[in-house]
C-alpha cells in the first residue's frame, strides 16, 4: 500500500474536512493524561469553553473524544430531561442517527413529505 504525500488528504469522513501541518504536527506528540503539560492544555480548552457560553459560577466544560454522533448522543442524554420531547430536524443519515440515538430513550416522531 502505498501513503498520499502529507500535503494530500485523504478525507475518510463525511462533510469537507481538512488537518493543517500545524495540527497534524501537534498530534504527532503522544501526551499521558496525567502528563503536566496535558492537564494545564485541558484547563486552559475548559476555561475557554466555559468562557465561550458565559458560563455561570459552578459550571464547566467536559470535553469528550469520539465521532460527531457520540457527542450528539452524550448532550441529548445528559440535557433532555427523561420524560423530555425532542424535536429532530433531519435531512439526512446524521438526522436519522439523532432521532434513533441508541444511548438515549426518547418517544420519536417521524414527519413524512407530503406524497402529491
Amino acid at each position: 500500500m502505498t501513503r498520499a504525500p502529507s500535503d494530500s488528504p485523504i478525507l475518510l469522513t463525511p462533510g469537507p474536512l481538512t488537518t493543517a501541518q500545524a495540527v497534524r504536527d501537534a498530534m504527532a506528540r503522544d501526551w499521558g493524561s496525567r502528563d503536566p503539560g496535558f492537564i494545564e492544555l485541558t484547563a486552559r480548552v475548559r476555561a475557554g469553553l466555559a468562557g465561550l457560553v458565559a458560563a455561570e459560577e459552578g459550571f464547566t466544560a467536559v470535553p469528550i473524544q469520539g465521532s460527531g454522533t457520540f457527542a450528539v448522543e452524550a448532550m441529548l442524554g445528559t440535557f433532555v430531561p427523561p420524560k423530555g420531547r425532542l424535536l429532530v430536524a433531519s435531512n439526512g443519515a446524521y438526522g436519522r442517527r439523532m432521532a434513533s440515538a441508541k444511548g438515549v430513550r426518547l418517544p420519536c416522531w417521524k414527519a413524512r413529505k407530503n406524497s402529491r
